[in-house]
């Protein structure tokens, strides 16, 4: 009996994500690893980054009290997302081979020199050689040809998509195959031209993960989408699961009236099940897929790389402000006293109620009467005094207020691992030499982990669109390299740690491949062959600079234009 049942009760949650976990148990008769806390943090966390943290308030006839919002969270998952993609760089390209071939520029007839004895010496410095090598690709180049061009469309959403993933603690990406039914037939006869691969973007709060294996890595996981089309809501559930190199998918579609969803209700109505070709963007989907013979997961997911405090056997990631949650709530409470500082020291005049002129409306009724400006500036009070009025202008205490403020930002930024200045007031930033090494070490490899973590969901992100060239035959099989190159140098110095990879290598800790791998962002197989043509290169210039030092020690150096001498000649 399949696992994927008709649901027919109405499901009682109050949070929207909770509708996706019963559906989930109901349709597949297993439960989420997600727990209560997990739930519930990353509720918290998405809360934050839109803005809508629970503790803000406005003020009110029963709470006059306002606590504003810094925007702490967002700003936090902005800034990590833009420094870890500083000069992001990644290229698909074709494995290339170094191979001897005939020198086009060799004459046949190389210049020479005469030696101590009159015999005829090569002058190879001023001489092409007679073979040179060449790069070669390795087999047909169309299959990373079409990756690249695909690749690229998921680069330019990756600046966003990545602070959605810093911010919920993860991302999930899922490559899909899209087929274009409206090209002509000439162009259908062009696979590539008519498939092409997408790319869909699950947030932490719409992903639900089954089961993970030893090595925490996730293997069994639900995704939930929901799209409004005129009256209905219509909720698609999709499952993925890998076991034993075989990859499962399964899609199913589900209708909901409007009039059956009341907001803020606990009861919900998923509705009926309706064919995926209800949604347009849904119609190419198969109901069930399986492929074999696949390594991982068709889904890569992004995990934030800090350690889960809330639910230390979760395999999710966390938020890249999780463990900063209270300080930004004490951020923002002492930015509402700072407000109110303000706010209740703005300079007013305190009148007698019998220095303003009195006015009598429609009604018969006498009263006082100030413009809209006057309100803001005078204050009606009984004095008690024979003054008519008195100024109010208390000398505000923002200095103090700010001066707490702004230790609490540099208190986030240390937990939240950025770098001093970013948040807080960047004169009052520590000043030691020692202090700054071991805050801008702190920064650097946070940001460090997160560019590893996005290299290696990029790298299963393509090896899935590898997969789906192979199984709907877009393109000829053909191997590919991946080359990543990540920019830190407003993080790092790069010449102190060139220096330092350098100082390494000399002692045998390092290899050169290693270091053109970091340096460049080379593959391994890239970094090996540009080696060997440095090796080639620096041999031939040797052995030139050998023949032309010896036949200028002789003083013997001529070309082959000049007459040679006769063997007779003893001058």
């Amino acid at each position: 009996m399949s696992p994927w049942i008709t649901i027919t009760s109405k499901l009682k949650e109050i949070l929207s994500r909770m509708l996706g976990i019963k559906v989930i148990e109901q349709q597949l008769k297993i439960s989420p690893i997600i727990s209560s806390k997990m739930e519930e943090a990353i509720d918290l966390w998405t809360r934050l980054y839109m803005n809508n943290a629970p503790w803000l308030h406005e003020p009110t006839d029963q709470d006059p009290t306002r606590i504003a919002s810094l925007g702490l969270p967002g700003m936090i998952a902005n800034e990590k997302a833009r420094t870890a993609l500083l000069e992001f760089e990644s290229e698909i390209t074709t494995p290339t081979e170094t191979v001897e071939i005939k020198n086009p520029d060799y004459p046949g007839e190389p210049q020479t020199t005469i030696g101590p004895d009159g015999e005829e010496i090569p002058l190879p410095s001023t001489v092409p050689p007679e073979t040179i090598t060449e790069d070669r690709v390795i087999g047909d180049t169309a299959r990373a040809e079409y990756l690249e061009s695909q690749y690229k469309k998921l680069k330019k959403q990756l600046r966003r998509q990545l602070e959605y993933g810093i911010a919920k603690g993860g991302l999930v990406i899922k490559p899909y195959v899209v087929i274009n039914q409206s090209v002509d037939e000439q162009e259908k006869e062009n696979t590539s031209s008519t498939i092409k691969i997408e790319f869909d973007y699950t947030q932490a709060d719409a992903f639900f993960p089954l089961a993970f294996d030893a090595a925490g890595r996730i293997t069994e996981a639900a995704f939930l989408q929901r799209k409004m089309q005129g009256e209905s809501i219509y909720y698609r559930l999709e499952y993925h699961k890998w076991k034993n190199n075989t990859a499962t998918i399964i899609n199913k579609a589900f209708k909901a009236s409007n009039d059956k969803i009341v907001p803020n209700s606990v009861i919900f109505d998923l509705g009926e099940e309706v064919p995926l070709s209800k949604i347009s963007e849904w119609k190419d989907l198969q109901p069930k897929t399986t492929i074999n013979n696949v390594e991982k997961p068709l889904f890569a997911y992004f995990k934030m790389p800090e350690a889960n405090t809330i639910d230390m056997t979760s395999p999710l990631g966390v938020s890249g402000f999780s463990k900063a949650t209270s300080l930004i709530k004490d951020a923002d409470m002492q930015y509402s006293r700072l407000l109110w500082e303000y706010e209740g020291g703005e300079l007013a005049i305190d009148i007698d109620r019998d220095a303003l002129k009195t006015v009598t409306d429609a009604s018969g009724n006498d009263h006082t009467q100030l413009t809209k400006l006057q309100e803001r500036l005078y204050r009606k009070i009984d004095l008690g005094t024979e003054e008519t009025y008195q100024p109010f202008a208390p000398s505000l205490r923002d200095a103090n207020y700010m001066a707490g403020l702004n230790t609490i930002l540099m208190r986030i930024e240390d937990v939240c691992s950025i770098s001093r200045g970013t948040l807080s007031d960047a004169t009052q930033e520590a000043k030691t030499a020692t202090e700054l090494k071991i805050l801008k070490q702190r920064s650097y490899q946070a940001n460090a982990d997160i560019q590893q973590a996005l290299e290696d969901t990029l790298k299963d992100v393509v090896y899935i669109m590898d997969v789906y060239c192979t199984l709907y035959e877009i393109t000829p099989q053909g191997e590919y390299d991946v080359s990543f190159e990540w920019d830190d140098s407003l993080i790092v110095d790069t010449q102190e740690e060139l220096n330092t990879r350098l100082s390494l290598m000399q002692q045998g800790l390092v290899s050169k491949v290693e270091n053109r791998m970091w340096y460049f962002g080379e593959t391994e197989r890239q970094a090996e062959e540009a080696l060997r043509k440095i090796d080639e290169e620096n041999t031939q210039s040797m052995e030139n600079e050998l023949v032309m030092e010896q036949n200028l020690s002789d003083g013997n150096v001529k070309t082959n234009n000049t007459p040679k001498p006769d063997k007779g000649d003893t001058k």
